[in-house]
This record gives C-alpha cells, structure tokens and sequence, in this order.
C-alpha cells in the first residue's frame, strides 16, 4: 500500500468553507491550481496525492506542466464534489445529463496524461433526498454504465466513492448492475458510519472491489450521521478503528493507495497542514 493525500484535505485553504468552520486565520484563499498542494504534500513524504477537480483549472486548459511542482508524486483525479455552489454533486443521482458531460470531460484528460483510476462520485448526503434507495439504484445504473463505457474506452478505471449517499450494499448492487470491469471502489470508511455501515463490515464488502482508500479519523461521536460527518482529526489520534481496516484490506490483496482525507475540521482555527503531516507519517508506519 502507498501513503497518500487527498486534496479535499486542502478544502479550507482552497476558500470551501463547510458548515461549523471558519476561514483561515491571516491566510488568503488559494488560487484554484494544484501548485500548493503539491508543494505541500512533497514536504510529506507522501507518494501521491489525489486532487480534487473541483480545486483545478478547467480540464481543457490542462496539460502536464501544470503539475510541474508534483516533483515524484503520482497524481490523481477525485471528481465529484459539489463545491463551488452550483457544481454537480457527482452524477446527480442519475438525474441530469449534464453532469456525465462533465465528468467525460475529466475522463479525456485523465486519458491525455496516462491515468490510469480515477475517483468519482454518484451523489452526495445533499442530493440523496429521502426517496427510497432502490430508487436511486434502479436511476444510477444507466449513467454508470455509460460513464465506465467512455472510461473504458481509454483505459481509465473509475472507482466510485461511497460518499455518504448510498450504503455499501447499494453501492455494490449499482457495480453488478452496470456490469463493466472498470468499475471499482473508493473506500471511504468514516462514510460507511455516516449512512448506517458498520465501519469494519462495510470495509469488508467493499474491500475486494477497492481502488482507492480515502481514510479518515474522528474523535468521539455520539451521532455520527450529523450534518458533514464527525470530524476529522489526524490519523491516529481518534477513535476510528484504523489498523483493523488496513488489515481487512491486506487480507483482500489491496495493494493500492490509502490517502489521507480531512473533512470537518469543526469551529476552531485548527493546523490542518500539521494534522496532514502527522497523518501521513501515521499511513508510513502502518501501512503494509
């Protein structure tokens, strides 16, 4: 397994402010390029990072020397996060065409640059609605199949992200369903709480279709579904069960990237440069 970073641990830096933060003490917002996330994540020994599309330029004005200060990281794509206000919470729910437009433009140009995964999401906590999840499944599997079609077509696995809108079961059944090789997991194991998994068994359905881990660690939490999740704190120094879910995975024959992902970051200034680095020096000595 390769340590690695996701840049939605960037989040506050970049100017997103989720619900309960607030901004960045002394800090201006970061231009939507990856030049300072990368600078950052080389100071980590991190070996990749995954970065968030919605953090980047537009996919067309891309090329490889826009990632000049990646240095030895591997790079990767994590589309789907709806920010900023009006962006595709992923594929919608299989409800608007448009959203597959955008997503294919991503996929050309992690074709361009020789990628070879790339993570995307379905939906979000905000566009699940309460209608009931067979729904939702039955609307997702044309979309999905068509997503994993294009990808296909250029070599490109799309490892979808549990995301905190579907539970593991649900996710799988789409999988089955849309019926493509290319298609595989994003485990994010602190969204398995927040939908009703049980953190560890989720992991294990998941595991064997895994593609990329986004890991996270909280404090205690007596509700884990609250609004945004239970916050993250670096890894290893919360309650979340991490050395059990490396091991589940190892036992799958996962040998891929696990990054750290900070999402709630809660009401304090906190050092969310410092909580990357500690979590990063935890994902060296611990991973396999």
């Amino acid at each position: 397994m390769r340590a690695g970073i996701d840049s939605y641990s960037y989040h506050r830096r970049y100017g997103e402010i989720r619900s309960g933060e607030v901004p960045h003490a002394g800090h201006a917002p970061w231009p939507l390029v990856p030049a300072p996330a990368l600078a950052h994540a080389r100071t980590t020994g991190a070996a990749e990072i995954w970065l968030e599309t919605c953090y980047l330029p537009e996919p067309e004005t891309i090329d490889a020397a826009t990632f000049a200060e990646a240095g030895d990281l591997a790079i990767g794509f994590s589309w789907g996060h709806p920010w900023p206000e009006g962006a595709f919470h992923g594929l919608d729910g299989g409800r608007t065409p448009a959203a597959e437009d955008h997503l294919a433009r991503w996929i050309a140009l992690a074709a361009r640059l020789g990628h070879r995964v790339m993570r995307i999401t379905l939906g979000s906590p905000a566009s699940r609605g309460t209608e009931p999840a067979a729904l939702l499944v039955d609307r997702l599997v044309a979309p999905t199949r068509r997503a994993a079609e294009r990808a296909g077509a250029v070599g490109l696995a799309l490892a979808i992200e549990n995301h905190g809108d579907l539970r593991a079961e649900d996710l799988l059944e789409v999988i089955a369903r849309a019926g493509l090789p290319n298609l595989g997991i994003t485990l994010d194991n602190v969204n398995l709480i927040r939908v009703g998994d049980e953190m560890l068994e989720g992991t294990r359905l998941l595991a064997p279709r895994t593609l990329l881990v986004q890991l996270k660690d909280h404090p205690p939490t007596p509700d884990p579904t609250v609004w945004g999740g239970p916050l993250s704190v670096a890894l290893g120094e919360g309650v979340a069960p991490l050395g059990e879910i490396v091991a589940i995975l190892a036992a799958a024959g996962y040998d891929g990237p696990v990054a750290v992902e900070l999402a709630s970051l809660g009401g304090a200034d906190v050092d969310e440069l410092g909580m990357i680095e500690r979590s990063v020096r935890w994902l060296r000595a611990n991973l396999p």
